[in-house]
């Protein structure tokens, strides 16, 4: 080492209180070296247990919804076996574009039509009846 290299790391080794006559360069820079490695190690951890958490959430939501969606699928074949109507707004909006009656001007003729529709049909099949056809 010269000698300005020397005079430079017994400032350096006496600013952070540590005895130059005892401590070599190799062991003094040894240290700074070591809690590099330690703070860059303890920065992929924390990474890591941040994807592990992240991906824990995505997965409980997933897992919530999945549970939500087959609750609504179980009450739906549920009501579908005990004969009840899940609103039937599907089938009516077919049935309105087959008969014509969502082209009209007057909705209130629909909505008319619609409530004359569902108190005539006891039977709970999938399909409505026409009631007319525009050809």
């Amino acid at each position: 080492m010269t000698s300005a290299s020397v005079l430079q790391f017994l400032k350096t080794v006496k600013h952070f209180g540590e005895d130059a006559d005892k401590m070599q360069p190799d062991e003094f820079f040894g240290i700074f070296d070591q809690f590099l490695q330690s703070f860059a190690e303890a920065r992929q951890e924390n990474e890591n247990m941040r994807r592990r958490k992240e991906e824990e959430e995505r997965r409980a939501r997933m897992e919530a919804q999945l549970k939500e969606q087959r609750e609504k699928e179980r009450k739906a074949r549920k009501a579908k076996e005990n004969g009840e109507d899940d609103g039937g707004e599907f089938d009516d909006l077919v049935s309105a574009l087959r008969s014509g009656e969502v082209f009209d001007k007057d909705l209130s003729k629909m909505k008319r039509n619609r409530k004359r529709i569902n108190s005539q049909t006891s039977d709970t099949g999938r399909e409505r009846p026409i009631t007319k056809l525009n050809f």
